[in-house]
């Protein structure tokens, strides 16, 4: 019977300790290489993982739980794209955000499609998809409940330092790249969206740049396209609903703890200064 992992392990996004740099102070350390837009729910962990495998630093949504300020940067640009608030993102502001990153997938890059396929002309496009009906129900039981799921709102409104620009940041997606305002709505709205989005990154992304990829199908096809050797490790097979479900109760735990943490801040003084009144009276 094999080893069981540590969550450290399992999730190393989740404890990860390093100097934060504000993007405004980065500069990009590496080319854009690869933009993987694919919907979420359709393979982005294993395609994560593998890009990183072939010395691909890569962004999915799972690395802004290490890099919560960058939350704030990505939410404007949600803003000025979808909301009309402020200027729309240009090559010098993705190259802050996107700094030591050469490979993205996953939300919220994915919502970027034309930006970023514009942004950098000589990075290759890479698709996958699913059986439509298997990705709807999938999406719904990991994506769509889990964002309106009452529990995890109410931490990611109580929790401002971790869970609340996750909130944020989700949320401003969902109302703008999904033009969804409640739970009905977007699983109402999905199939059409995800729809939408594969017949847009094909129509945009010039076919000598764009690999449709089968998941299941090794490293082959995708070392071909991006001329790389292949590795002497099997292609990774990431399960993404445990995985996902996993880093959502690390989240809202820590969500919670941080409530907690900010209510004994509060409350801890108050009640000592009554037991001191009660003593001392």
């Amino acid at each position: 019977m094999g080893r069981t992992l540590s969550k450290q392990v399992k999730h190393p996004e989740l404890y990860a300790q390093h100097t934060y740099v504000e993007p405004s102070k980065r500069k990009r350390t590496v080319e854009m290489e690869v933009l993987c837009l694919s919907y979420m729910r359709t393979g982005t962990a294993s395609m994560y993982s593998a890009l990183n495998i072939l010395g691909l630093p890569c962004l999915h949504s799972f690395s802004l739980y290490s890099r919560i300020p960058d939350c704030s940067m990505w939410s404007a640009a949600l803003d000025a794209k979808f909301f009309n608030k402020g200027s729309k993102f240009t090559r010098k502001e993705w190259d802050q955000l996107l700094s030591d990153y050469a490979a993205v997938t996953d939300v919220p890059a994915t919502c970027f499609a034309e930006d970023l396929v514009s942004a950098y002309p000589d990075a290759k496009v890479i698709l996958m998809e699913r059986d439509i009906d298997s990705w709807f129900t999938s999406f719904d039981t990991a994506v769509i409940q889990a964002v309106w799921n009452r529990t995890n709102q109410f931490i990611g409104r109580v929790d401002p330092w971790f869970v609340g620009p996750l909130f944020e940041l989700h949320m401003r997606w969902v109302r703008g790249w999904m033009h969804s305002h409640s739970e009905d709505e977007m699983r109402r709205k999905a199939k059409a969206h995800y729809r939408e989005h594969y017949a847009l990154v094909r129509r945009i992304t010039p076919k000598e740049r764009l690999l449709e990829y089968k998941m299941g199908s090794g490293w082959g096809p995708l070392c071909d396209f991006l001329g790389k050797p292949i590795p002497d490790v099997d292609f990774p097979r990431v399960n993404e609903t445990a995985a996902l479900q996993e880093k959502i109760s690390i989240i809202i735990q820590r969500g919670a703890f941080n409530f907690l943490k900010r209510i004994l801040l509060i409350v801890g003084p108050l009640l000592l200064a009554g037991l001191w009144a009660v003593k001392y009276r």
